[in-house]
């Protein structure tokens, strides 16, 4: 398959997107004409979803024009995560700059999902992005985009300088390669708004508290058979192990860290449960130190 459309709707988002936090960024482009498909980097943002966000866009003359939840201009809510082999998570990992500053920009990025009630950083970020369309009668001039939706921290509003002419939306269509045409793309059109498919899957996350923090922790459930397939997700394949096994009704995860040595928070044994599956049900829960003995007052959450 020739990928080639498909990479095409990931834009290059600058570093300050990651250091505005869950304030609102900026627009990219941060020109575009009427119709033209844009991307609003809005930090790290866990709650916001197509079923939840309305889009007010505040034209340079006018009224404002309003995305309901579900319109259908809302292109994709996209979560870009940094490369795990990156600068930034590498250096911040093992205290090295590396080069390219990555021990101080992984910190920066860090700070953005610090908790204060628990005293951690959670691990597992990323730079929420919202694709859409804007609309065909917006007139020339700067206008703003302001997101609402979901219980994360309000966002500042965007702004984008409207040009003259009209254009189209992006279809994010992915192609088949014409391999008789030396590598030219076919007219047979794979998967349409291909940039969708890369949306969130619903989820349960499972995280853990405590006063000590475990070596391991087996946590156990069970789901309505036949119903969706279970998926475990591991956000942090780099620290920890995640084993895990279905039975078809009864699901048992087990949590190790990848080098040996106790994690040191507990937010880094958080894992998410997928698939579509219903009727998930804890049925046992046990948490372990280092030589395998058990460790009390450690208790779990699935959200």
């Amino acid at each position: 398959m020739n990928m080639q459309r498909l990479a095409r709707a990931f834009i290059l988002l600058p570093l300050v997107s990651w250091l505005a936090a869950c304030v609102g960024a900026q627009s990219f482009t941060t020109a575009a004409r009427q119709g033209e498909t844009v991307a609003l980097a809005i930090g790290w943002n866990k709650t916001l979803t197509r079923q939840n966000m309305t889009v007010t866009i505040t034209p340079s003359s006018g009224a404002p024009i309003i995305y309901a939840p579900n319109d259908t201009r809302v292109r994709a809510i996209m979560n870009l995560y940094p490369d795990p082999a990156s600068r930034a998570v590498v250096g911040y990992q093992t205290g090295q700059q590396l080069g390219g500053g990555g021990s101080s920009i992984g910190g920066q990025i860090s700070n953005l999902t610090y908790n204060a009630a628990t005293n951690e950083s959670d691990n597992d970020y990323w730079q929420t992005t919202v694709y859409l369309d804007l609309p065909t009668t917006l007139p020339v001039g700067t206008a703003t985009i302001a997101i609402s939706g979901g219980t994360d921290a309000p966002l500042n509003p965007m702004r984008v300088e409207v040009l003259p002419g009209s254009s189209v939306s992006n279809p994010f269509n992915v192609y088949s390669s014409n391999l008789a045409g030396a590598g030219n793309i076919s007219l047979m059109t794979y998967f349409q708004n291909a940039l969708k498919a890369m949306e969130r899957a619903p989820q349960s996350t499972v995280t853990f508290a405590g006063t000590t923090i475990p070596h391991s922790i087996q946590f156990e459930f069970s789901h309505t058979p036949a119903v969706g397939k279970t998926w475990i997700v591991n956000p942090r394949g780099d620290i920890k192990n995640v084993l895990w096994s279905d039975t078809g009704t009864n699901v048992r995860v087990i949590l190790t860290p990848t080098a040996g040595k106790t994690l040191v928070q507990m937010i880094d044994f958080k894992f998410y449960i997928s698939g579509g599956i219903t009727g998930i049900t804890p049925t046992n829960f046990k948490a372990y130190d280092i030589n395998g003995s058990p460790v009390s007052g450690v208790s779990f959450a699935i959200q």
